[in-house]
């Protein structure tokens, strides 16, 4: 901690400048990538100066068009500060559609893969030339590779600023898997192809970027196979471990429930007992959405029988109507956007992540281990993170076996007090954002430290 004061003294006098280029703008911070933009936008914020440009979110949130109870609304969460507080300057786009015909006709016979298609417009391309036009950045920090088209304009910034690719996934493994469970031929054969176009513009930039960053060590290893001479730093995902302390997940859950009956005058003055089984997770994001299906048909069916008191509740924004459809079966609940997610926390016997494909590391898993409820999750879950089964969390690929933890859990509360226990310290220790954001900021100082240095040399 004390470095870091050091650090973010020296650079006051002449705090660097960064340009933060994403492909959403982080606000609210209710998916993965957006909780990681928003984290890392914000540390480096308090000690450098940060331009935030991104594309606006216009997807609109999935109220409430199934839920079986009442959630919290935005006036009761608790949010962390808006970006826009925190940074010099926020800057948005409006976003063109996605997988639009012509974009997915490009995909399958020109050299640019959908996924970057998808990001590429005439109006950013616009409005980052003339940013950079008014305004130097000595980094630019490039929020995955889907913003690759846009990397020959940030080279012809007149400040040449170096510039890092943060890769939230290595997007050329997740298509891969995609493509092994795609739900029909069509759409498999468009994700390899999309794969093998994704693995080569991943190799192209592994040799174009100044540096990189990637959610975890497995990933950094991965792409310095590919390419053993790039500069790759793991900055991992992250978790607000204040935001999760037992005190301010009671304290909002409290408050929730208080709300609550307010509105309903037949609710109880006792908080209900943990009973809710809860997944967590953007509910339009297709390994999410097999995920809850497959726990739902092959799992959750068992677990209801024995125990009809718990309650599997689905938790994410934009649910698809597949997902939709689940509230009716028994002891299901999809609740939509939510506002506030600790409350569900605080009535939670355990979190779930039952995930079969995927990539990046799981933030979800994060905030379940900073707020101390126990997890059962597959090993692709838990991909990427430093826990191990029995000693953190519980790590299961076998349906029974998944269906046996969540039954004996009433039984077993010295076991998981003991996981959860080791859960929450290791979130302190490795994953709280503040010292992820100091080791970034390091990774930041020292590129432009190298930059600073050829300039001086080239000046001599």
């Amino acid at each position: 901690m004390n470095t870091v004061k050091q650090q973010s003294s020296q650079v006051s006098a002449a705090p660097l400048r960064i340009l933060f280029f994403a492909p959403k703008e982080c606000w609210p911070p209710d998916t993965g990538a957006k909780l990681r933009n928003y984290y890392l936008a914000r540390e480096l914020s308090e000690r450098a100066r940060v331009t935030y440009l991104g594309f606006a979110d216009t997807q609109t949130a999935a109220g409430n068009s199934s839920a079986k109870m009442s959630h919290p609304t935005a006036q009761d969460a608790d949010l962390p500060s808006n970006i826009v507080t925190l940074c010099e300057r926020v800057i948005t786009v409006p976003r063109e559609q996605s997988y639009s015909v012509t974009k997915i006709v490009q995909g399958a016979f020109g050299s640019t893969p959908l996924p970057v298609l998808n990001y590429t417009t005439r109006t950013m391309a616009e409005t980052l030339t003339r940013l950079l036009a008014e305004q130097d950045f000595d980094l630019v920090q490039v929020e995955s590779i889907h913003l690759a088209k846009y990397l020959p304009i940030l080279r012809a910034a007149k400040s040449r600023p170096r510039i890092i690719c943060d890769w939230h996934n290595v997007e050329s493994e997740l298509m891969w898997r995609y493509s092994e469970r795609a739900p029909n031929l069509a759409r498999r054969l468009y994700a390899q192809l999309t794969a093998r176009r994704m693995a080569a513009l991943e190799q192209q930039l592994l040799t174009e970027f100044d540096a990189h960053i990637t959610v975890s060590e497995r990933d950094r290893e991965q792409l310095l196979k590919i390419a053993p001479q790039a500069h790759i730093t793991a900055i991992e995902n992250g978790v607000d471990s204040s935001y999760f302390a037992a005190a301010e997940i009671a304290r909002a859950h409290a408050h929730w429930h208080s709300t609550l009956a307010s509105q309903q005058a037949n609710t109880a003055d006792t908080l209900p007992p943990r009973r809710r089984i809860i997944f967590v997770g953007s509910m339009d994001y297709h390994p999410n959405i097999e995920a809850v299906l497959d726990f739902a048909q092959t799992v959750w069916p068992q677990v209801q029988r024995q125990h009809p008191e718990f309650v599997f509740t689905i938790v994410g924004r934009n649910p698809a109507q597949s997902v939709l459809q689940l509230a009716s079966q028994p002891g299901i609940e999809v609740t939509g956007t939510v506002a506030d997610v600790r409350p569900y926390y605080h009535e939670a016997i355990a979190s779930v992540v039952p995930l079969k494909m995927g990539a990046g590391s799981r933030l979800k898993i994060l905030e379940a281990m900073a707020a101390g409820v126990p997890i059962i999750s597959t090993t692709l879950g838990a991909e990427g993170l430093a826990v191990r089964h029995g000693e953190h969390i519980a790590i299961t690929d076998s349906h029974q076996a998944m269906i046996q933890e969540l039954l004996d859990l009433p039984h077993q509360t010295e076991q998981w007090q003991r996981r959860t226990k080791a859960a929450r310290a290791q979130t302190l220790a490795r994953y709280d954002w503040t010292s992820l954001g100091a080791a970034l900021f390091d990774v930041h100082s020292t590129l432009a430290g190298r930059q600073l240095a050829r300039h001086s040399a080239a000046a001599r």
